[in-house]
């Protein structure tokens, strides 16, 4: 019997990461070389790619370097003072932050300000280290704390004004969670006379993407999932999609593929993070057609 080998029509790289590719692409064409402040998104064999058209991943200590050129700012954006640095170095800012992350950081600035004449606080769902969560932190003008999962809820203060905000890229399955045992909390201390706004910050197309990766893993046996081994996002959908098939194998490149994964599943489905472009996704398509010949 022959293998089926299907791609998820809900993969592929999100709104914003499509469009800081063109955007890099577009300006490739013209100078053939373009420098980007950190990685564009995160997956290394599209880094690779730009890269060879001209592509320079520099860090901020190298901005001083780039006076009179142009300088990328990444999909995830940069804090306030990044700004102010490139401007003084007379560097020409192409900025492709994601416009959905561009939204937030002003969502950031009006609620910070405003939570801070109530003397209260800002919570930021998110990783740490995340550069988007890196960034947010640059606009808040007030308290503000990172939780990453329900465990830090009880180390927060529950009575104050509180707002409560997503990173755009997470799930809102986590979300809810972080939500509700940050009432609960409330509740428990009886702290609900104190303000609670909860703001729908994440991402609409990556809150649904865990959802329709299930659904698209129904009849299937078996899930290759092609994805930057920084992204969060891919970590995350990865772990979601191991539970629905017999099995599973994680990879950035196909070259890691092996044929012996493939010897006794016939349903074999191909999926990827948001970051992931559809044309990595076709290459290990036919990489696993090459192993099963």
């Amino acid at each position: 019997m022959k293998a089926n080998i299907y791609i998820d029509s809900g993969a592929g790289p999100c709104f914003g990461v499509q469009r800081a590719i063109q955007m890099a692409e577009e300006l490739l064409e013209e100078n053939k070389e373009l420098a980007c402040l950190g990685d564009l998104i995160h997956n290394d064999e599209e880094i690779k790619r730009l890269e060879k058209k001209g592509l320079q991943i520099v860090s901020h200590c190298q901005i001083v370097e780039q006076s009179g050129k142009n300088m990328l700012f990444r999909t995830h954006g940069e804090t306030p003072s990044t700004y102010r640095i490139a401007e003084n170095y007379n560097v020409e800012i192409v900025d492709a932050t994601c416009p959905i992350v561009k939204e937030l950081q002003n969502q950031v600035i009006k609620l910070s300000k405003k939570i801070a004449e109530q003397n209260g606080q800002l919570i930021l769902f998110g990783d740490i280290y995340h550069a988007e969560i890196i960034a947010l932190k640059g606009y808040c003008n007030s308290e503000f704390h990172i939780v990453r999962n329900v465990g830090d809820i009880n180390k927060l203060n529950t009575r104050k004004p509180t707002v409560i905000l997503s990173q755009t890229t997470k799930y809102q399955a986590e979300y809810k969670k972080i939500v509700k045992a940050f009432e609960h909390k409330r509740k428990t201390e009886k702290a609900t006379k104190y303000s609670l706004e909860v703001v729908e910050s994440i991402c609409k197309y990556v809150a649904k993407r865990d959802m329709q990766l299930i659904d698209f893993l129904g009849d299937k046996d078996i899930l290759v999932f092609v994805s930057g081994r920084k992204s969060s996002n891919g970590k995350y959908l990865f772990k979601v999609g191991k539970k629905k098939v017999k099995r599973a194998y994680f990879i950035s490149n196909p070259d890691e593929l092996q044929k012996k994964w493939f010897q006794k599943n016939r349903r074999i489905g191909i999926s990827g993070a948001t970051s992931t472009p559809i044309w990595l996704l076709n290459e290990t398509q036919l990489r696993v057609e090459e192993l099963l010949k």
